[in-house]
């Protein structure tokens, strides 16, 4: 089973998505999630962390974004080995959990080719992916991996967990 959930920054793509892991058991998936190490949205580093604890930086802020309206992050350079090894994980009774995935994990070449061998592969998939940066990444990993997409917004996110449970029990 493959599942993206996908919507705008800030409607609760990851709260929806932590809610499904817990009611389908999953304390320990590969792959990782992104988090501003206690610090607030637009800190000046982002990092990445699997699901067992490992933490690495994802992207640190810029003085200025290489070309107009691009974002003020630079991806680390160390940040790609550590989020190929994190899906590197995946066995078929290990699922896969990517939350998430946005326009700063598109500059890693190689994590986007890992993740596509994820969702080619025999564990389940379940990838937060911004709404802003789907239609990239589906290019990058193939249009099949939007088998299952969630959209979630201020309409859906209290239904979308039991949803996303239930697709991955059947």
């Amino acid at each position: 089973m493959k599942a993206i959930v996908t919507g705008d920054i800030g409607v609760g793509k990851s709260t929806a998505v932590r809610a499904a892991m817990r009611q389908l058991g999953w304390t320990a998936p590969a792959g990782f999630f992104t988090h501003w190490g206690g610090a607030g949205r637009g800190a000046d580093v982002l990092y990445a962390e699997t699901w067992t604890g490992a933490r690495q930086p994802l992207a640190r802020r810029i003085a200025a974004p290489a070309a107009p309206g691009g974002l003020p992050y630079g991806l680390d350079p160390d940040f790609p080995r550590f989020a190929v090894a994190a899906l590197a994980e995946a066995r078929s009774d290990r699922p896969v959990v990517i939350d998430e995935l946005g326009v700063i994990e598109l500059g890693a070449p190689d994590l986007a080719a890992a993740v596509a061998a994820a969702f080619r592969g025999p564990a389940p998939v379940l990838a937060v992916i911004q709404n802003r940066a789907l239609n990239q990444w589906l290019g990058l990993v193939g249009p099949e991996a939007a088998e299952h997409l969630f959209r979630a917004d201020l309409a859906t996110r209290a239904a979308l967990p039991a949803h996303v449970a239930a697709l991955f029990r059947a």
